[in-house]
């Protein structure tokens, strides 16, 4: 590879590291270098931070994109709590109901399970709490229910509550072991979260600022400069931004196109394996429930879900409620749009009759991408995640929801940007960048400046 030449003319300011991406692996990346010292900007193209995590409040309403859920006892509500990022939130207050051969039932009286079926259950959730991880890796989590169980109706159930855990209804190309640690620390164990994602967007936006972060809002980065290492990032309209070493906090395509007009070898073949998980998603503000019975209904023969956020989080205005509706999709599944919300509408109908005499506001998604990536067997399991370092370039790092070997969804962008921070934080220390700049970020006259409004 050619030694890397440059006009230093057009560089802007020199950093430690350039985080590229605002989204919740970006933020607790940059917040974590910043508190260890380092210089450190992050670009987000983007009009503001947050990502996949952004919340839009519509008539009163609390709006994630989608239903979200944070997981007790995973790995990102650790990184959360170790950078001071307040949150407040309950978990779900009710056992859901069932929708089975088109009927609601409940979950204890669903007539879904027979009795062998119900003595089955506790040796399949023994099974799950202490079969090795590493020795069902390479096995899909259908291959290993149809090992394991014998009941039908119980590999459906499991099906069920795998869509829940893991958004994805994909269990043929799952690896068992993603499923399977998911389930240990996911299952009845997450917290809806008062006046939605956007409040861990604020924390950590909040932490970054006093970390020391420049943030950049509205600047898109066009390509990473390299020879054998990282020497910075060009901006779409020119202007350079020198940096020792740039995590990119983005989905694969998008670190694929980064780095060498997509050619580099590692990041293309990431990128072309990738399966994003998506779910067509209706979310509903009501002045008030029709109905106080069904407010959590899972699907058992069709991949439906259905829950009253707002029962356990501050999500809508006194009395009012919030519906998250939304069907799982297959792996490139692209449904009709109007067939969809027909699906979702009469879930609503079932769940909540008369719903829409009380709709003040709704919201359609029909091709929400809710992970960039299904850990996969073929793959090899977790452990055949990409690593976050790039190979071969030096000091180019990549976190988010498809990297490392810890976790899925949220958790997985968590815990990828801090194993990312500390492979930077183990390199020698470099030569601080000139001047620290660390000042409230999203800065307009800097921001005109970066972009070549000059």
């Amino acid at each position: 590879m050619q030694p890397y030449e440059t006009d230093d003319t057009d560089t802007i300011e020199t950093v430690d590291v350039a985080v590229i991406g605002g989204g919740l692996a970006g933020l607790a990346a940059a917040t974590l270098l910043g508190r260890a010292g380092r210089t450190v900007a992050l670009f987000e193209k983007a009009g503001k931070v947050g990502g996949d995590a952004v919340t839009q409040m519509r008539d009163g309403y609390t709006f994630n994109l989608g239903p979200h859920a944070l997981y007790r006892h995973g790995a990102g509500i650790r990184v959360l709590r170790e950078l001071g990022v307040p949150f407040s939130g309950k978990q779900p207050l009710n056992p859901p109901s069932l929708l089975y051969q088109e009927s609601l039932r409940s979950f204890w009286r669903s007539g879904l399970l027979g009795p062998a079926d119900m003595l089955e259950i506790p040796r399949v959730f023994m099974a799950l709490s202490t079969v090795k991880l590493e020795t069902i890796q390479g096995i899909s989590f259908q291959a290993w229910l149809e090992r394991e169980v014998r009941s039908a109706r119980v590999r459906a159930l499991l099906a069920m509550i795998t869509r829940l855990v893991t958004y994805a209804n994909a269990t043929e190309i799952q690896s068992a072991d993603s499923v399977v640690a998911q389930l240990r620390i996911a299952l009845w164990n997450v917290y809806y979260l008062d006046n939605g994602w956007q409040t861990l967007v604020d924390g950590l936006r909040d932490a970054a600022t006093r970390a020391g972060v420049r943030i950049y809002t509205g600047v898109h980065v066009a390509a990473i400069e390299h020879d054998d290492a990282v020497r910075g990032v060009r901006l779409a309209n020119g202007p350079r931004y020198g940096a020792r070493a740039v995590i990119m906090a983005v989905d694969p395509k998008t670190a694929s196109a980064l780095v060498d007009g997509g050619t580099e070898q590692m990041l293309s073949h990431w990128a072309a394996e990738a399966l994003s998980i998506e779910a067509a998603c209706l979310d509903v503000g009501l002045r008030m429930l029709a109905h106080s019975g069904d407010t959590y209904v899972l699907g058992i023969d069709r991949p439906l879900y259905l829950s009253v956020h707002s029962r356990s989080a501050r999500l809508a205005p006194e009395g009012g409620a919030l519906i998250h509706v939304a069907r799982y999709l297959r792996p490139g599944e692209r449904p009709d749009p109007t067939t969809s919300r027909r699906e979702l509408e009469k879930l609503l109908d079932q769940a909540q009759p008369g719903w829409r005499e009380h709709v003040v506001t709704e919201r359609f998604m029909p091709h929400l991408r809710v992970s960039n990536a299904i850990v996969t067997a073929s793959a090899g399991g977790m452990a055949g995640r990409p690593g976050c370092e790039v190979p071969s370039i030096r000091n180019l790092y990549i976190a988010g929801d498809w990297v490392g070997p810890q976790g899925l969804l949220s958790d997985a962008s968590l815990a990828s940007a801090k194993q990312a921070v500390q492979r930077i934080l183990v390199q020698p220390a470099e030569q601080q960048a000139s001047g620290n700049g660390r000042a409230e970020t999203e800065n307009t006259a800097h921001m005109e400046t970066l972009a070549g409004k000059r």
